[in-house]
This record gives structure tokens, sequence and C-alpha cells, in this order.
């Protein structure tokens, strides 16, 4: 559309500036890497939350209560379920707006139930930028704040150091487990 006769237009009349403000339960629209990482891992948190929560008081209900059979037990396996169903819909909802962000189809989240595949679409969900200016599934996103890096700042942090402490405890375990075995071994 690059008429020499015609006035000049401005960006605010082509679209090309239009942007909105993701939200964390919003369903529609298009999500960036940076938000994509921060929602999934906030809505991890959130169940994961809910679970210590419903366990502790599990616990402080007594052993009775939490065996199978017991009120509480059924309790905490309906938050278990619920809370599972919650987490696997918003995981889909994150990952449709992530692929619409990078102009592809939100059916390929599909591939998601695919092994293998799923490696490659999680990857590629993580680090494949998303197109620039609007795109056929709506505007892009505001750019990301400070508040959203800092974000996931604190969660790659937390991430590491929780890798860090199951691989503290997981290591000797396993190095104990493979002692024990070679001793029954040499038993025989």
């Amino acid at each position: 559309m690059n008429q020499p006769y015609a006035a000049p237009g401005s960006d605010l009349e082509t679209g090309s500036e239009r942007r909105y403000q993701p939200r964390l339960f919003q369903v529609k629209g298009r999500l960036g890497r940076v938000r994509y990482f921060v929602y999934a891992l906030t809505i991890t948190l959130i169940v994961y939350l809910v679970f210590a929560a419903v366990a502790a008081v599990a616990a402080i209900a007594g052993p009775p209560a939490s065996e199978p059979g017991g009120v509480m037990f059924s309790v905490m396996m309906l938050v278990l379920a619920v809370g599972g169903v919650f987490a696997a819909v918003m995981s889909i909802i994150y990952g449709v707006r992530r692929l619409n962000d990078m102009n592809v189809s939100g059916w390929l989240i599909l591939l998601m139930f695919v092994p293998l595949a799923n490696v490659v679409m999680a990857l590629a969900m993580l680090f494949v930028p998303g197109s620039d200016g609007d795109n056929r599934y709506g505007p892009a996103p505001t750019p990301n704040g400070g508040g959203l890096i800092a974000a996931l700042v604190i969660m790659l942090l937390v991430m590491v150091g929780w890798i860090g402490m199951i691989g503290a405890v997981a290591l000797p375990a396993y190095q104990d487990y493979v002692e024990r075995a070679q001793m029954h071994q040499m038993q025989r």
C-alpha cells in the first residue's frame, strides 16, 4: 500500500503499535516467552502450596484421618484431583497462547502429548521468539516489566536451588544403594 500520491499515515492508523497487557488467568491472546515461563511456574507453585496446606492439615489431624478410607484422605485426594486438572488446563491454555504468539496454531499443543515431540515443543515454546507486532492471533503483548523480570530471576534461582537439593539428597542415597547391592552380590 505504498501510494506516492496518498497522504502519509501514522503508525496508529495501521495498528502496528497496538498492545495489550496479558493476565494470569486470561484465556485468549498471546503470551511471550518470559510470561509463559513465569505464569506456568506461578500456577505450579499455587497448586503445590495448596497441596502442602492440605497435607499439613492432614498431618495435624493425625494418622488415622490420613489413612485410606478416612475423611481427610478423601479430602486430600479430591484436592489433588482438582489441583491436577486445574494445572493441566492452565498449562494447555498457556501453551496455546504461547504458540499463538509464535503465529502458529494452538492445535500444535497436542504435540505435547507425543513422546519426544513434547521435548521439542517445550524447547521451542521457551526459546523461539514471538512474532513482532500484530499477527493473526492479535496484538503483541506489552513489553516485560521489571517485576516480571524479577519474578523470572527468582523462579530460576529457586529451580536451581531445588535441583541442587534434590541432587544433594538423591546422589548419596543412590551411592548407598549401589554399595548395598554390591555387598549383597559379594555375600552370595
